[in-house]
């Protein structure tokens, strides 16, 4: 019988859970997304469990397994609890630590008893993870793929530490647009990085293509019309009190709209599905949400009531989270906690730390069942016992958990949050929620667009891209831009048959890049210590 759950696969498996945990912060604040990071920690655990010797697959899988969980239980951090900072709060490493805890382990315990009806008896789709299967099965004959990848990485570091620590490469440069009656009103700094050409690659076309054209909408037809009619006076004002909360009011309308349509669809089958899983673990399952709860109330000395409703957030949103990864392989986190975040204000007027534990909570419980499911169909193709997936998927999640509180502060302090560094799209979005004693007409007039068109394109495409157009209209343009141009590379490529190469190199820039940052903000060798 082949070995999986081995000490090497745990070690190989965490070391990576820490590399991935880093990147995907430091890439998600940079970008407003996180890439799923399984079949990228499939290549880096079959590259180094292969060249250790006597391997196996199921093994392989275990390792990636634990790495993967890191990254998106960075995003469901990175999308919510930066927007503490932006409105003036703080909150401590060891706070951020037991959050990422209680969302993570929420995530598993949810998704791990859906295994069966959506993985073998409806048999979602879960792209990514029939990928990372693929992966691992074809090996990686004369270490081509880790070859590519490492080497990226390197390139990534190399030049991450060039820019911020050696300054031998700018951090900006400055673009005059081309001459046209608007050629006072725009110039732009773009921050050199290769982040963004390398996730707009891995995004693609379609999503980076409406993203930009937010950006061509505010920038090049919105902000001029009201400057040059005096409405705002200059362009800075027209962008804070007009493009910016249209732009999350439309991701805001959009969100609702998408849960509308997907999400609830998705709900009637949540007590069915449960019911036949929980029947032969109810008592522990019951035992460690409660502890969960108990856990939340005390460490952040909220009320009961709060912590109920945050449980309970997660409980709905990782399902829902778990059965859109499946059919769409896009898990909108930010989107669910947003929806939970929206009523738990308006009913019950929580303050602002409360707010963003629940919304954390939440993002992080969906993103986590969307990657355990990811996970699981991967091992139910390698023939991997789910019991030992849902221990390293635990083990994942407590080594992100314990990396992540450092990252952010580091971040934080280094480069802050909302700037042209690192824009954190979904924060500032968060934050303005949050922040707003009443909700601005320009805010409303975006939340109903941004229903009505997610309306309308869900007809022919997922309301979801939607959310793109809004998060164009309010990140840095210098943002937008070397984003579409790697979404345009990736159409190329995709012609011409280079995607999967393409997909490495890319992966590998991110990681080398985003791994790079953290380590000099942790050191205090960011650029701006």
């Amino acid at each position: 019988m082949e070995k999986e759950l081995t000490f090497r696969a745990i070690l190989v498996g965490s070391i990576l859970a820490v590399i991935i945990t880093m990147y995907s912060a430091f890439a998600g604040l940079k970008i407003g997304g996180v890439y799923w990071p399984i079949t990228t920690a499939s290549i880096m655990a079959l590259g180094i469990l292969t060249a250790l010797k006597n391997t196996n697959k199921n093994e392989i899988n275990i390792a990636q397994t634990i790495a993967s969980a890191g990254g998106l239980l960075a995003a469901g951090i990175i999308f919510t609890v930066p927007a503490l900072f932006l409105i003036g709060f703080e909150i401590s490493i060891t706070e951020i630590t037991l959050i990422s805890l209680v969302g993570g382990i929420t995530g598993v315990i949810f998704s791990v008893p859906l295994r069966k009806q959506m993985i073998e008896k409806e048999k979602l789709e879960y792209a990514d993870g029939k990928a990372a299967a693929a992966i691992i099965l074809a090996g990686d004959e004369k270490g081509e793929k880790i070859k590519v990848l490492g080497a990226m990485f390197g390139i990534g570091i190399i030049f991450s530490f060039l820019r911020d620590y050696l300054k031998t490469i700018p951090s900006f440069w400055n673009i005059d647009l081309i001459k046209t009656q608007f050629n006072k009103l725009f110039s732009f700094g773009s921050s050199v990085s290769l982040i963004p050409f390398s996730g707009g690659y891995l995004i693609g076309p379609k999503f980076t293509g409406i993203w930009f054209l937010g950006a061509i909408i505010s920038y090049f037809v919105l902000i001029p019309f009201v400057v040059a009619n005096n409405l705002f006076g200059d362009k800075l004002t027209a962008s804070i009190e007009l493009t910016k909360p249209l732009g999350i009011g439309l991701v805001i309308g959009a969100a609702i709209m998408y849960f509308l349509l997907k999400g609830i669809p998705a709900l009637k089958n949540i007590f069915s599905d449960w019911k036949n899983s929980f029947e032969k673990n109810n008592k522990w399952i019951g035992l460690m949400l409660i502890v969960l709860t108990a856990t939340i109330t005390i460490i952040t000395e909220m009320n009961l009531i709060l912590a109920v409703i945050a449980i309970l957030g997660a409980f709905v949103m990782a399902y829902v989270g778990g059965r859109v990864t499946g059919e769409m392989n896009v898990d909108p986190m930010e989107l669910f906690a947003m929806i939970v975040l929206i009523g738990a204000k308006i009913v019950f007027g929580f303050n602002a730390v409360f707010l963003v534990i629940i919304a954390a909570v939440v993002c992080i419980s969906a993103g986590i069942a969307g990657d355990t499911l990811q996970d699981l169909k991967t091992g139910f193709i390698l023939g991997t016992k789910p019991k030992n997936q849902f221990i390293a998927q635990l083990i994942g999640v407590v080594i992100g958990a314990l990396v992540i509180g450092f990252v952010l502060i580091a971040l934080q302090q280094s480069y802050g949050f909302g700037g042209t560094d690192l824009p954190a799209p979904q924060a500032v979005a968060l934050s303005a929620i949050i922040s707003a004693e009443t909700l601005s007409q320009n805010l409303l007039i975006g939340i109903l667009i941004g229903g009505i068109l997610a309306l309308i394109v869900s007809f022919f495409e997922s309301a979801i891209i939607i959310v793109a157009l809004g998060i164009g209209m309010y990140v840095p343009i210098e943002l937008s831009a070397p984003l579409f141009a790697g979404g345009l590379l990736r159409l190329y490529a995709d012609k011409k048959k280079w995607t999967e190469k393409g997909r490495l190199i890319a992966a590998g820039l991110i990681a080398g890049e985003g791994f790079t940052g953290v380590v000099l903000s942790l050191l205090g060798l960011g650029k701006l210590i």
